[in-house]
């Protein structure tokens, strides 16, 4: 006879799943806690860019992290600006900073790929 297991029981199984999922960064850099000098670029930065590219997210390229940030680059700088303000694969429109001009946009990517104002 087979017993058919509920969501109470399966719950924590899939849980532990979806977290240790998130565990596969190892070829991840461990995140760098770079700061804009500029206090209303940190402002935008910690309000909007932060949460994904200065915490160790495995599918936004850290701030800092120069190897993942150059093949983006390399498109331009333009190209770069339309996929924050398009939002590009995981990245929201505007990249949940829509009081931004892109300016602000410019230099935050600038610092984000590189660590520096």
């Amino acid at each position: 006879m087979q017993r058919q297991l509920g969501l109470r029981q399966i719950l924590p199984v899939i849980l532990c799943v979806i977290s240790l999922s998130a565990c596969d960064n190892a070829n991840q850099p461990a995140p760098r806690k770079l700061q804009p000098q500029d206090p209303d670029l940190a402002t935008l930065y910690q309000r909007s860019c932060f949460a994904c590219h200065g915490t160790g997210n495995p599918t936004a390229p850290q701030t800092g992290d120069l190897h993942n940030w150059a093949p983006r680059m390399a498109q331009g700088m333009d190209t770069m600006i339309d996929h924050v303000v398009e939002g590009y694969r995981g990245m929201p429109p505007m990249g949940l900073c829509m009081d931004c001009s892109a300016e602000d946009f410019e230099r935050l990517i600038e610092f984000m790929a590189t660590g520096a104002e």
